[in-house]
């Protein structure tokens, strides 16, 4: 994992959507899962970020193989 393969995904929408959204995002890729759901008061819509890493093909998953365990700790928290 390196970090010119880290990204950052911000997704705006109704907080259900946008979960489905992050999850959806975590199987196809190793991320940190949802993180920062923020709420605008008087607004309808939330902001989720997610980072991911996309060196990983899609479809892959958010699953790491054995040997890549050991770097992975401070990305996934």
């Amino acid at each position: 994992m390196s970090e010119e393969s880290l990204i950052t995904i911000e997704i705006r929408g109704h907080e259900m959507a946008a979960l489905e959204a992050a999850h959806r995002i975590s199987n196809l890729f190793l991320s940190s899962g949802p993180c920062r759901l923020r709420r605008t008061p008087g607004e309808d819509e939330v902001q989720v970020l997610v980072h991911a890493d996309i060196s990983r093909g899609a479809g892959e998953g958010g699953y790491l193989d054995p040997d890549e365990t050991a770097g992975a700790g401070a990305f996934l928290r």
